[in-house]
């Protein structure tokens, strides 16, 4: 099936939109332990946007007691390794992403590992993991969390009881503390899917132009 690559670009601004709006400090590009208030917040967007939010847990990868992924940077080896102890969490929604089809693909959220969104299994491989060390919960906020006792006090928040403020603003409080000094960003992997959908775009307005002359 071919892509539609209008509908991956709309995801994409959307969740450019989400980023600009929640962190402008860009505090994800920024080393932080604070994967569960990204993942947390941004599910808040995807649910007043009408979405069915996923929380997607990489518990370690295959080859390392801990979560590790390896971003682009400027030195000699010419990457730089960014490491999660327990777990490491993002966004997952369940969307159409192809021509003439309602065929839905999971596609993760992660701001801190990839500049866009891409489908499940490019997020496990930048963390050198898979099914053993997956897993989902829901996303739950508000009095819906507080009274539901069916996953670490239900709201999927992080792997633990829930804290004992409001989720949302512990995740603000979280964020906030953040120091982002310039200079200091990583660099986004650069999402695979949204290469292949703007390769997409490019040959169907191509064909479009050849076919307007």
């Amino acid at each position: 099936m071919d892509l539609d690559w209008q509908k991956l670009d709309n995801y994409n601004q959307m969740f450019q939109q989400w980023k600009a709006e929640l962190f402008p400090r860009g505090e994800y590009a920024h080393r932080n332990e604070c994967c569960f208030a990204f993942a947390h917040l941004l599910a808040k967007k995807a649910k007043e946007q009408g979405m069915l939010p996923l929380k997607i847990w990489c518990l370690k990868s295959y080859d390392a007691d801990h979560v590790q992924a390896k971003f682009p940077a400027d030195n000699a080896n010419g990457f730089e390794t960014r490491d999660w102890q327990g777990y490491h969490v993002a966004l997952a929604v369940d969307l159409p992403i192809y021509k003439n089809s309602q065929k839905n693909e999971r596609l993760v959220f992660d701001p801190i590992v990839y500049d866009a969104p891409v489908r499940e299994k490019d997020w496990q491989k930048a963390l050198n993991s898979g099914e053993p060390y997956i897993m989902y919960s829901g996303c739950k906020f508000g009095k819906e969390a507080a009274q539901d006792t069916s996953f670490f006090d239900g709201s999927g928040y992080w792997l633990d009881k829930d804290p004992t403020m409001d989720l949302d603003r512990h995740a603000r409080l979280h964020i906030k503390a953040i120091k982002c000094p310039k200079g200091k960003q990583t660099t986004q992997l650069k999402s695979p899917l949204m290469i292949l959908s703007n390769i997409a775009k490019r040959k169907d307005l191509s064909h479009s132009a050849g076919h307007s002359r």
